[in-house]
């Protein structure tokens, strides 16, 4: 097994950071930003689009930590974050390879992730007493739409990160392709 170089461990650090910042922007600026009564799922679209573009281990890690973090922070308490989050890592990872592209992948998890995290939601609701009708066209449907209206500026940062990420050690280094996608 080889060890990660630097530019490697310094990839994973920024992610892991801006992931953070994401739960952290979930969790205090999106609350005051509801459409329609809901909060989008931002972390979990960033989660997807990481998740189509670095290691495997790595991204499970930091998907069950940002769901974790998302549910200690979050007022909702202990929501299933973790493997919801987890789940939508183990989708993108399933379909990366499968695209030249990263944004096919991405926008197939993100919509997976989001109907997956609308069941959850619905669930939920239903388990609280709400009733099925109106928990689906209150909650769920505006979540699901909040959701993907978030993916376009989740995706385009972190398609931004891995870019100049890549582009500065290039030319720090001297050579090309130094962020391996595989």
């Amino acid at each position: 097994m080889s060890r990660p170089g630097f530019a490697a461990i310094l990839r994973m650090t920024l992610t892991a950071i801006y992931t953070f910042i994401a739960v952290l922007i979930q969790c205090s600026v999106f609350p005051h930003l509801r459409i329609f009564g809901v909060i989008p799922e931002f972390t979990l679209t960033v989660i997807v689009c990481v998740a189509c573009r670095e290691d495997e281990k790595f991204t499970s890690v930091l998907a069950v930590c940002a769901g974790f973090l998302l549910d200690t922070v979050g007022s909702g308490g202990f929501t299933l974050s973790p493997l919801l989050f987890l789940l939508a890592a183990a989708v993108s990872i399933a379909v990366k390879d499968a695209f030249r592209n990263k944004f096919a992948p991405s926008l197939i998890s993100a919509a997976a992730a989001l109907t997956v995290g609308a069941v959850k939601t619905l669930v939920l609701l239903c388990i609280k007493g709400a009733p099925f009708a109106a928990a689906l066209a209150g909650t769920v449907l505006p979540q699901m739409l909040y959701g993907a209206i978030v993916f376009f500026p989740a995706y385009l940062l972190t398609a931004l990160h891995y870019t100049v990420f890549r582009k500065s050690l290039a030319q720090k280094n001297g050579i090309r392709g130094v962020l391996n996608e595989r």
